[in-house]
């Protein structure tokens, strides 16, 4: 089978807060928009397009997979059928597939997007077995489809799965690399970090049609598509095969002294690996506690009426709205510079743009929303460096040749 890359438009319109791509599930090739996510492995889709029932070349499983994710938690059985990628002579197929059937889903969790495709490492995508449950209830054969558990509150389904053999399932692009479809590599132009929206009753396929919704995913390789990106490449290491681990070493904002960026903590290392990672999953950019603090401090520090603005949008993103456009001149906001740990050990300073941390008409018709966030409660301290710093960029995430890889940036070519 050939190994030669495959490139897909991608949009902001469905998940609003990443891109995601169409793929073809089961036998009657329903076509599912699922979110493109660096920071997950499961691919899991929603009942909303896919029916399991009338898909021909399914096959149940005795596994369910629990997906948590910065909104909550879902669960589902694990299903394995067919996947396609692409269109018409374009178009890639795999058989035997696993993926989750999420139930129960709220309305937003996803969106307006199917689901969800993980593109990190195979060690993420664990489901457990429930052979021994399902049997005891008399389930013969012991399958999760048809999904037994629907009538189960969310507490007792956690403790029930937590309780079953953990086993490990084999993510879609690892399955697409290891049967040969394509090489071991993908990459993705990235322009906004969240949909661009001017009409606020715009429906889903409209925001589709904005330019600037719209970006690229490319299956099996990255430097090739020379239309997609100029200029050179900066790298960034990967720490470790788990999440796209990298290092921060620290943050400037303007031309104030670096921040430090904190060591992960010793008792995060085995689960957390590093102090930041690349998801793309992620509308914001999280930083660590403190690291976020001291930006807010340097926001203050510049001029007190920044910091009063960011207190401003929080209260009113509680609220499902941000501020408006009018309210934050992007000039008056310094530019973040990142320093990562390149391969050879050196530094790789990534610009993060007032305009794509503020981005305009952003969410919300007529608002900006502020996409720097401070670290989660309970969360590693770790940083998670999503959209807003690859905003304009062309990421090659590079895991060929063994070890975990590279992360390859350049400059995204635009028109």
């Amino acid at each position: 089978m050939s190994r030669n890359l495959l490139q897909l438009t991608t949009t902001l319109a469905y998940a609003r807060g990443g891109y995601s791509v169409a793929l073809n599930l089961g036998s009657e090739d329903s076509a599912v928009n699922v979110l493109l996510d660096t920071g997950s492995s499961t691919l899991a889709v929603t009942a909303q397009r896919y029916a399991p029932e009338r898909d021909a070349t399914l096959a149940a499983t005795a596994y369910a997979q629990q997906i948590a994710y910065g909104g909550g938690r879902l669960a589902g059985p694990v299903l394995r059928s067919r996947v396609g990628v692409g269109d018409r002579d374009q178009r890639r197929s795999l058989d035997d597939v696993a993926f989750a059937c999420v139930q129960g889903a709220p309305p937003t969790f996803f969106r307006d997007a199917d689901g969800i495709c993980g593109l990190a490492y195979r060690r993420l995508d664990a489901a457990h077995d429930l052979s021994v449950p399902l049997a005891a209830q008399g389930r013969d054969p012991a399958l999760t489809w048809p999904w037994p558990y629907a009538d189960t509150d969310a507490a007792a389904l956690h403790a029930l799965l937590e309780q079953q053999p953990r086993v490990e399932l084999e993510p879609l692009f690892t399955a697409l690399e290891r049967h040969g479809v394509f090489a071991d590599c993908f990459a993705l132009q990235i322009g906004r970090a969240v949909v661009h929206i001017t009409d606020a009753a715009a429906t889903a396929r409209q925001l589709e049609g904005d330019p600037l919704n719209r970006g690229v995913l490319v299956l099996g390789g990255g430097e090739e598509c020379q239309s997609l990106y100029e200029g050179g490449f900066a790298d960034l290491r990967v720490l470790h095969d788990v999440y796209f681990n990298v290092n921060l070493l620290s943050l400037q904002v303007g031309d104030d002294d670096p921040l430090p960026a904190p060591a992960l903590l010793p008792e995060y290392e085995a689960g957390s690996v590093s102090n930041a990672i690349i998801d793309t999953g992620s509308s914001f950019v999280m930083l660590e506690a403190s690291l976020y603090d001291a930006v807010i401090a340097a926001l203050r520090a510049r001029d007190p009426r920044l910091a009063d603005l960011v207190a401003r949008f929080e209260q009113a993103f509680a609220e499902g709205q941000g501020l408006p456009n009018s309210a934050i001149d992007t000039a008056e906001w310094p530019v973040l510079h990142l320093r990562l740990e390149a391969p050879d050990g050196s530094e790789t300073c990534l610009r993060c743009e007032p305009d794509d941390y503020w981005p305009r008409n952003g969410y919300y018709a007529g608002q900006r929303v502020f996409l720097l966030l401070r670290q989660i409660a309970g969360w590693a301290n770790q940083s998670v460096l999503g959209l807003p710093l690859l905003c304009g960029r062309y990421c090659v995430f590079d895991r060929r040749g063994g070890g975990a890889g590279r992360i390859r940036l350049a400059k995204a070519r635009t028109g």
